[in-house]
């Protein structure tokens, strides 16, 4: 025990070392230090096209052709300027900010667009940008010969001149501006030789790290931080910072103890900290809606969760109500489906509550033959304490009903390996972004590249499918609105998956911080929030 103490002191001694030796080299320098991957939009040390999540710490290094403005209630430009569809949205023309340069000074032009696009489809680099863009190479013309390697470009995707390019689709697809957020620019000059292969283990993402963003790669250390130095190019105009810092925690307590210490300026925090930090005069708030759904996945394949009966029971033993006002302090709201929005709800008298009722929950579990000798494991990614006491609660409700089930804690990485697969899960509590920008690929044959089965959770569901097909090549924003609400009303009488809650969440900084800001996209976006005009204490 003694020898273990010993080295876990090491380690910590080192990295304290390592960390103490960067801010001395910031002595005196304008320079904010955060914590922009804690928290559930983070994803610590992510890449392009495999951005599950990371995307407000990838947008300071790297641009996407739009992002979310700064509530994410609408579209903003930033490498594209425009983007123009023909009367059947079957072809868009989408034209490019003029003069934009690379960190290396090269300039950026239609062509990166197109190699970028092509990489991230490439069956080898494997990332996974088609499944949560929700715009797969095959919905583009020549993109299926692509995929099949009858075709060494996609034919759809045309470079017209340095700033315009033509996107062209085998069906209209009036959603594209949507899927336009997660097209992330990468220098064709700089990664033409690099092997697809290789893309998810290439070091040149730590090292080199081009882009066109408003900072520029200085400093890795992985597991420790990544240190930007301001782009004099930049342009939306060059950073008021020296140093842009991102630091890695292991979970969310421990970024709030830097906060307090003063070690850094910024970082995620749960809701009960901040109703513990909102009256503190050294601290500024910031919070919105997340846009996310938490809720319990349940994997088909395991014919224990293939009973509808099975599932509803599941939503009538958590008392959820509880569970938002005690855990999470009346700070998140009840979902009746996937989607987040009100707006995206039918009317209630359509909708199930599934409110609080453990006999009926009993009863179906009888009725559906269920084992109550099991226990399933719960597999999330959430480490910060709230989300793990409201697991711990949903566990104590659901075993008053005869339900076994253990959580089981994994990191991003970890989880992202294997969730997607279908595989080596039962249960899982997650979230999932269920907005306009709609997790269609959930739900849809062939949605993501499964083990087995045909979805995530295993079947296939055709006439929810059907629905959500309509929905993507629907032009009249009133219909769309109208099926999306007929998918919320499908997954709510099905119990298609375990709905919880839809939450706000939350951020501090310190008030040394001028025009600093932050938003929980979904994510972490992108979405505008000027970083050239970061300053700390008045260093400007």
């Amino acid at each position: 025990m003694q020898k273990r103490i010993g080295i876990f002191l090491l380690v910590v001694l080192v990295a304290s070392l390592s960390f103490g030796t960067l801010q001395a080299q910031d002595a005196g320098e304008n320079v904010l230090i955060g914590a922009f991957d804690v928290g559930p939009g983070g994803a610590p040390q992510v890449r392009p096209y495999m951005d599950t999540a990371g995307r407000t710490w990838l947008a300071k290094i790297w641009s996407t052709l739009v992002s979310w403005n700064e509530d994410s209630t609408a579209l903003t430009p930033q490498l594209a300027t425009e983007w123009t569809p023909n009367e059947d949205a079957t072809l868009w023309t989408i034209k490019l900010r003029e003069g934009v340069l690379w960190h290396d000074g090269e300039p950026m032009t239609a062509e990166d667009v197109k190699f970028s696009l092509e990489l991230a489809y490439h069956p080898d680099a494997a990332t996974t940008f088609p499944s949560f863009s929700q715009l797969t190479a095959d919905q583009f013309v020549g993109g299926a010969e692509y995929l099949a390697g009858e075709a060494d470009e996609i034919a759809g995707i045309r470079v017209v001149d340095d700033t315009t390019l033509e996107f062209e689709f085998v069906q209209p697809n009036p959603r594209l501006p949507f899927s336009l957020l997660f097209v992330w620019v990468l220098p064709e000059h700089a990664l033409a030789d690099l092997n697809p292969a290789d893309y998810q283990t290439t070091d040149w993402f730590h090292t080199v790290a081009i882009g066109t963003g408003p900072f520029m790669h200085d400093e890795f250390e992985a597991d420790q931080f990544w240190a930007l130095v301001p782009n004099p190019n930049y342009w939306n105009g060059k950073p008021l910072l020296d140093r842009l810092i991102n630091r890695y925690f292991r979970d969310a307590t421990a970024a709030v103890l830097a906060l307090e210490s003063g070690d850094i300026h910024f970082t995620y925090v749960t809701a009960d900290v901040a109703l513990r930090m909102q009256d503190n005069p050294n601290f500024v708030l910031y919070s919105g809606p997340s846009g996310v759904t938490n809720y319990l996945i349940f994997n088909y394949r395991n014919p224990a969760f293939a009973d509808v009966r099975v599932r509803q029971a599941f939503l009538y033993a958590i008392d959820r109500q509880a569970i938002a006002e005690a855990v999470y302090d009346g700070t998140v709201e009840l979902v009746p489906c996937i989607s987040a929005l009100p707006a995206l709800h039918p009317p209630a008298e359509e909708l199930n509550d599934y409110a609080y009722n453990p006999d009926l929950a009993r009863q179906l579990l009888e009725e559906a033959g269920w084992d109550s000798s099991q226990t399933y494991e719960v597999h999330t990614y959430y480490t910060d304490q709230q989300s793990l006491d409201a697991l711990a609660a949903m566990q104590q409700f659901l075993a008053e009903v005869g339900v076994n089930v253990q959580p089981v804690t994994v990191d991003v990485p970890t989880y992202n390996s294997y969730f997607y697969s279908g595989e080596g899960w039962d249960l899982s509590y997650r979230g999932v972004g269920a907005t306009l920008v709609y997790p269609y690929q959930f739900y849809m044959t062939g949605g993501y590249d499964v083990t087995s089965g045909d979805t995530l959770m295993g079947p296939a569901f055709p006439e929810l499918e059907a629905i959500l097909q309509e929905a993507q090549s629907e032009i009249d924003e009133e219909r769309f609105v109208e099926l999306l609400q007929d998918a919320c009303a499908y997954q709510n009488q099905n119990a298609l998956e375990g709905y919880m809650w839809t939450s706000i969440r939350f951020g501090v900084a310190s008030d040394d911080l001028e025009n600093f800001y932050w938003f929980p996209a979904q994510g972490g976006g992108p979405y505008e929030d000027h970083p050239e005009l970061w300053s700390v204490g008045g260093n400007d």
